[in-house]
């Protein structure tokens, strides 16, 4: 009974102003008694007698044990008892080892580690929109966005006749409403004819090109990509084992006679390439097609941002003409953010159903609701109202941008484009605009330094990525200001 009570009194301390509750602290001391080796041997204390040491009531005592009962430190015995689980010996803190801080053996040989990719990799913060001057394409300007319409899509998902569509587990299967509207409002008036089993919904286009090369990367293939280029589409063939080729662009995009003849896949950007925002010609879209057929191919056409053309109208997709050589990918992050990171592949059936069958596996499907939010976004209007705002906004700060930089940074070059969601351009030589984006930054100037969408990184060490959409002309020409007074600065 003494050592009962000096265990007791030694290691459960009442404070009754504390947050944490009675039962908790009191399971709390019981569990550091046991830890160090108390009534190993022995019966643990009754309920009753703990009531009475500590002074408090025995519901309060028996919620301390049941939570030692649920975690497996103690057990009892029919007629006899409580007593420590054996087990609980193990757990003595004082004798345990320093942590071993080395890689694991499970881990080191890992395949998500083999594959680990110690290239440059896009950086972002989540404060990078919220600066004052942010020439950062992650986001889209608030004031465009139909929130309205937004709501209403999103409302309407859980009633009548949708909701049971957001409520049941598909196992894998894509809302057929949703697949409908891509179908008949997005991929038709891009030319790419296609039915419902060629279309498989992704969680965004990276989403998809990761689904792409699980089906068909392995060890060892050969995939060629445009350099520049999507800086994330390369960690993610490289992650699965690809060997990547670059190939470089020129002003019709891709250059087919770069490419490795042995390539199996053919990763491009040809509306708007990332991130010089050349369109490819029509005899070059032509020419890769057959190349492509040439070799035995397989073309990733990533469609990103197909809307956003300001002079002239785009070009029909690659996949138009078919899908024996073509595995399209486009997404609608561009145009609602993070409001429904949902994308889609369009493909051969019998690719699409391979690709559904990996994504199943992996996160089964898209969530229900927001598929069915967004297919009643398209159908009522609400998407197309927010492209035609975002295209008209973002062709008058392109614009605005352009002309800008001009004036502020004449001895920048511009490449030119027909549209697209920023700028890509070449800064002085010998200006590191790695160095510079740094000390922009301490300006609440956030841009996006070259060197990350390149093989080689020091190929891009005088290239920036600006985008424009998320300022008016005056705070673009005011950020604009700052980044000359920096690279003057520091040169």
């Amino acid at each position: 009974m003494l050592e009962e009570h000096h265990v007791i009194v030694r290691y459960i301390t009442i404070d009754r102003s504390a947050h944490a509750p009675l039962y908790i602290q009191i399971k709390s001391g019981l569990e550091m008694a046991i830890r160090d080796g108390y009534f190993h041997n022995i019966k643990m204390p009754s309920a009753r007698l703990l009531s009475e040491l500590l002074e408090v009531s025995l519901n309060t005592i028996l919620l301390a044990l049941d939570e030692l009962k649920a975690e497996g430190m103690i057990y009892s015995k029919p007629r006899s008892g409580l007593f420590i689980n054996p087990e609980s010996v193990s757990l003595d803190h004082k004798s345990a080892e320093p942590p071993d801080l080395r890689v694991p053996g499970w881990l080191e040989s890992a395949p998500s580690r083999k594959h680990s990719t110690a290239g440059l990799h896009v950086v972002r913060s989540i404060n990078d929109t919220q600066s004052e001057f942010p020439f950062v394409t992650a986001s889209i300007p608030s004031e465009v966005f139909p929130a309205a319409a937004w709501i209403s899509a999103s409302r309407k998902a859980l009633e009548g006749e949708h909701r049971k569509f957001c409520l049941y587990d598909g196992f894998g299967a894509d809302d057929p409403l949703l697949v409908a509207q891509i179908m008949e409002k997005i991929l038709h008036p891009r030319g790419v004819k296609a039915e419902p089993e060629n279309v498989v919904l992704t969680a965004g286009a990276q989403h998809g090109l990761y689904l792409i090369s699980k089906l068909l990367i392995t060890e060892g293939t050969a995939v060629a990509m445009e350099d520049p280029g999507y800086p994330d589409a390369r960690h993610t063939f490289l992650r699965q084992g690809a060997n990547v080729h670059p190939v470089p662009v020129d002003v019709s995009g891709l250059i087919v006679d770069e490419i490795a003849p042995q390539a199996k896949l053919i990763y491009t950007t040809p509306s708007h390439q990332l991130p010089s925002n050349v369109s490819m010609s029509v005899p070059r879209k032509a020419s890769l097609v057959n190349f492509a057929r040439r070799i035995g191919a397989c073309i990733i056409e990533d469609d990103y941002d197909a809307e956003m053309r300001f002079i002239g109208r785009s070009s029909i997709p690659i996949a138009a003409g078919n899908f024996d050589s073509v595995i399209y990918v486009s997404s609608f992050t561009k145009y609602v953010g993070a409001m429904a990171r949902i994308g889609f592949i369009v493909a051969d059936r019998n690719v699409a159903s391979a690709l559904r069958s990996i994504r199943r596996y992996e996160i089964r499907n898209i969530s229900g609701h927001e598929q069915r939010s967004l297919a009643l976004f398209i159908r009522d209007g609400g998407y197309a109202k927010l492209v035609r705002s975002l295209r008209r906004l973002s062709k008058e700060r392109w614009s605005s941008c352009q002309s800008l930089l001009k004036e502020v940074l004449p001895d920048w070059a511009v490449s030119p484009s027909m549209g697209g969601s920023n700028l890509w351009v070449a800064a002085p030589e010998g200006l590191d605009t790695t160095r510079l984006a740094k000390i922009l930054r301490q300006e609440g100037v956030i841009i996006e330094p070259g060197c990350v969408f390149f093989a080689e990184p020091t190929h891009g060490r005088s290239f920036v990525k600006l985008g424009f959409n998320l300022m008016t002309e005056r705070r673009q020409r005011e950020g604009l200001l700052r980044i000359r007074t920096a690279a003057e600065a520091h040169p």
